[in-house]
């Protein structure tokens, strides 16, 4: 049985010292590790100063690298410049993961240009949003930059075309119209056209995932202001950065794992972090993300990762899976899709992690097939399959 918590004794004997420090996403203490990354936006954003406009500023690289809170330091520092040298300059932030495409784009950026008029979320044409964007943008005057974040979402489901309008746009207005643009997907190059990389394509800044000793020292960094003296030892900061290091250099998930650390340590009254909290407080947080990301499939996909989950056998093959399926559509009076859909749903369980999947031979078919392993935990299996079963 575990320790009964109050408010009380946890407020009296909390090892945080300021837990939001952990999650700020513009560091107090400043960037570690991206002073190159810093010098190459400033002077391809310099010429702004100058009344130039600058156009497809491209900044991409891998989640928890740092581009999103570095740009937005920076846009509050060019604001500060201009006003300095008398510079007449707007800047303006937007996040395309909820407007993803050009019309819900601009009339997003229309609300936050000119707030005093009223826009509908829905109903305009494209053609009478452009020519409204057009319109506020020559009353404004002077220069203006636009900074699109997780731009991949509008470009995978809407293509191209606000990249497109936005590298052309000052060749018919008297402002300068200047991009930069940000992306958390490193293919994201594949998603737009020739004519509109020979603009958004020239100018890339490239965020490399971290490296373990550069993990580290953020996570030193962080953790000196988020919790008390003594509570988190070296040996515990560089295992997390170790670990997450091997997964792809995410600093905001070492920095999540580091508070699930804190967490655990506070539910059990303890005054320190070990080793042995950072590998139960990794466990716990790989069986959330695995258990977030099942809960957001669509209904073909549950019925799929149900037949998975099912299976007997340790390694299963894209046809046997498909006939499985088959089945499982009869179970819930669903219309099956084709098996050239499933085997697509097959490959993107692969790229969330949810299964391991390969093309390889299978002796027992004699020739290659697509192999399928569920490695999972069994008591994430149960529990899975039950939130699964709940949820079609």
């Amino acid at each position: 049985m575990g320790v009964k918590l109050t408010f009380a004794n946890v407020l009296k004997n909390t090892i945080f010292r300021n837990r939001k420090a952990l999650y700020e996403l513009r560091p107090s203490t400043g960037f570690v590790h991206r002073t190159k990354e810093r010098n190459e936006i400033i002077v391809e954003l310099a010429p702004i100063l100058m009344n130039s406009a600058v156009q497809g500023v491209f900044v991409y690289g891998t989640p928890g690298t740092g581009k999103t809170g570095l740009v937005l330091e920076l846009l509050d520092e060019l604001k500060r410049e201009s006003k300095n040298n008398n510079i007449k300059l707007k800047t303006l932030y937007l996040n395309c993961s909820e407007n993803r495409t050009e019309t819900t784009i601009l009339m997003e950026l229309l609300m936050n240009l000119n707030p005093d008029k009223e826009y509908p979320k829905m109903g305009w044409t494209r053609k009478k949003a452009v020519s409204e964007f057009e319109s506020v943008l020559n009353n404004i005057g002077g220069n203006i930059l636009l900074a699109l974040d997780e731009v991949d979402y509008a470009l995978r489901e809407g293509g191209d075309d606000i990249l497109y309008r936005l590298s052309r746009i000052n060749d018919k207005l008297d402002i300068n119209v200047s991009t930069i643009i940000i992306s958390n997907d490193i293919k994201v190059m594949d998603y737009i056209k020739p004519k509109t990389q020979s603009t958004f394509g020239r100018i890339k800044i490239v965020f490399a995932p971290y490296n373990a000793e550069e993990l580290y020292d953020i996570l030193d960094q962080r953790s000196k202001l988020a919790f008390k003296e003594g509570v988190v030892s070296e040996v515990v900061l560089k295992k997390i950065s170790e670990l997450e290091s091997e997964r792809g250099g995410d600093a905001r998930k070492a920095l999540e794992l580091l508070d699930s650390c804190g967490k655990i340590a506070t539910s059990k009254s303890l005054g320190k972090i070990s080793l042995d909290l950072v590998e139960e407080a990794d466990r716990n947080l790989e069986q959330d993300a695995t258990i977030k990301t099942i809960s957001g499939l669509a209904k073909h996909q549950k019925i799929l990762y149900l037949v998975l989950l099912k299976g007997k056998k340790q390694i299963m093959n894209g046809r046997e899976v498909y006939k499985q399926y088959l089945k499982e559509c009869q179970s819930y009076d669903a219309e099956p899709l084709t098996e050239r859909r499933i085997r697509s749903f097959l490959v993107e369980f692969g790229e969330l992690g949810l299964i391991e999947t390969e093309v390889g031979w299978l002796k027992d078919l004699k020739k290659k097939s697509r192999k399928i392993n569920l490695n999972l935990d069994p008591a994430l299996k149960n529990k899975v399959r039950k939130l699964i079963r709940d949820s079609i």
